[in-house]
């Protein structure tokens, strides 16, 4: 199949006369225009209504939030490597602990577990080990504003 000459390309300086014929289109057929054009979808318009003001969006309410307490912010600290895989549990009474489940802290750096929460009362705990291995000794107990570092041992 042989392919026909290229037509010369324009030089910038080469000018083009604008007459009618230069934008006219070709003409199509009707036939063939019903063809090629696609129908277009009906679309509907209506006076847009006046906005209303929305109400204040609210705070979704959070699981197990408690109200805000007025109180001192307490520490409790927790110095012990318990290795990899391991965690730090805290159990007790007061703050929202309780002696059933434990809550787990956070773990600051390789030796230190961290339980920090605004109290208004005395929290008396108890330290765990993967909320499973109680820590040995008698319970402990933070008042509110103290920071406080404990080392247990386990038996």
């Amino acid at each position: 199949m042989k392919r026909s000459a290229a037509p010369a390309a324009l030089k910038p300086t080469d000018r083009v006369p604008a007459t009618p014929s230069t934008f006219a289109t070709p003409a199509i057929p009707a036939s063939a225009a019903k063809l090629a054009t696609p129908a277009t979808p009906a679309i509907t318009v209506s006076a847009a209504k006046p906005a209303t003001p929305a109400a204040p969006a609210r705070p979704a309410p959070v699981a197990n939030a408690r109200p805000a307490a007025s109180g001192a912010l307490t520490t409790i600290d927790v110095k012990m490597d318990v290795g990899f895989g391991n965690a730090i549990f805290l159990r007790g009474e007061g703050s929202g602990l309780t002696w059933d489940r434990g809550v787990p802290l956070v773990c600051v750096d390789g030796r230190t577990w961290r339980w920090s929460q605004t109290v208004s009362a005395p929290v008396t705990f108890k330290v765990l080990l993967n909320d499973k291995v109680w820590s040995a000794g008698n319970d402990l107990v933070v008042k509110p504003g103290q920071k406080l570092e404990v080392a247990p041992s386990f038996a």
